[in-house]
């Protein structure tokens, strides 16, 4: 058995150094770049194949661990500062919550969604049968737009104490990516809310739309008021090239911390962080977290929302 555990060093090792090679020559190949979204996985990977490769003195496990260990470091955790949180009392209280389009389980979603205690609740994967549900919530949310459609397993629907007013949606087959956008008004004063939600890289027949995709929501961004707030499930990772042009381009910025939202029924260090909130312009961000299960395969996203004073 000498010979086991060096051949399993040798399959991990060979298993981290293809998959970023991968993430690094395809960022927007959606199915050879998805590796990109398991990064933070990959970099947990490398340590381990990094202390394997030293205790069996393997050099060339412990150069090749360690360059995917460095790289993986390098593109999580970037050197430019972090946007500095706003200070004061929140304007908004604002979650997300992908309800995953199989769960049929609506007291649940419908008693964990009111438990959130937001003030505007985006709905995401929202079947015709569940946009009837969530009529019995318009008591309290008494403004609502959605984009559910007879044919359709993937709409965005939105419930707000404040009055809204659509600005533009899509439903991903056209143009457009799946999206929600409305401006909020609040106490006097007008907040642009855009909701989306791209395609899953693993869904194959529709993978070759998201480069598309992102570059739509970018411009919807960019053709935006200055005081925006983006929000959903990206179906993408904080530090996929993705996200990380969008932010380039649209000047959207959030805490960059990293919240594992799905899939749930794996432990917290092999989640995916793909449910975000980012906010520009007056808009900003006092605090964020994941919500309580709901009976999704996403955790919901919960934000605070505060005012920057001219």
């Amino acid at each position: 058995m000498d010979w086991a555990l060096p051949l399993l060093l040798h399959l991990l090792v060979a298993f981290i150094a293809a998959a970023s090679l991968l993430a690094i020559l395809f960022p927007r190949r959606p199915l050879l770049g998805v590796p990109q979204h398991w990064g933070l996985q990959l970099w947990q990977l490398a340590l381990i194949a990094l202390i394997g490769g030293i205790l069996l003195a393997n050099q060339i496990a412990v150069t090749v661990s360690l360059a995917v260990a460095c790289y993986w470091s390098w593109r999580l955790w970037p050197r430019k500062p972090r946007p500095d949180l706003a200070q004061g009392e929140p304007m908004l209280r604002l979650a997300a919550a992908n309800l995953l389009y199989k769960n049929i389980d609506f007291e649940r979603m419908i008693d964990g969604v009111a438990a959130l205690d937001a003030d505007v609740i985006v709905l995401i994967e929202v079947t015709p049968e569940g946009r009837e549900q969530f009529r019995r919530l318009e008591g309290g949310f008494p403004h609502a737009l959605d984009t559910c459609a007879p044919d359709s397993l993937y709409g965005i629907l939105i419930l707000s104490r404040f009055p809204l007013m659509l600005r533009s949606s899509g439903i991903g087959g056209d143009p457009l990516p799946r999206h929600l956008a409305a401006d909020i008004a609040i106490d006097g004063r007008t907040v642009t809310l855009v909701a989306i939600h791209p395609t899953n890289p693993l869904r194959i027949s529709l993978a070759h739309r998201i480069p598309a995709e992102f570059d739509a929501v970018a411009d919807l961004a960019n053709g935006a008021p200055d005081d925006l707030i983006l929000i959903g499930d990206c179906n993408a990772a904080g530090w996929s090239s993705y996200l990380q042009a969008l932010e380039r381009k649209t000047g959207l910025a959030n805490d960059r911390k990293v919240r594992s939202s799905w899939p749930i029924w794996l432990p917290p260090l092999v989640r995916l962080p793909l449910d975000h909130v980012w906010v520009r312009g007056r808009a900003t961000l006092l605090r964020a977290g994941l919500g309580p299960r709901s009976g999704s395969d996403h955790l919901p996203l919960v934000a605070e929302i505060g005012w920057r004073a001219e």
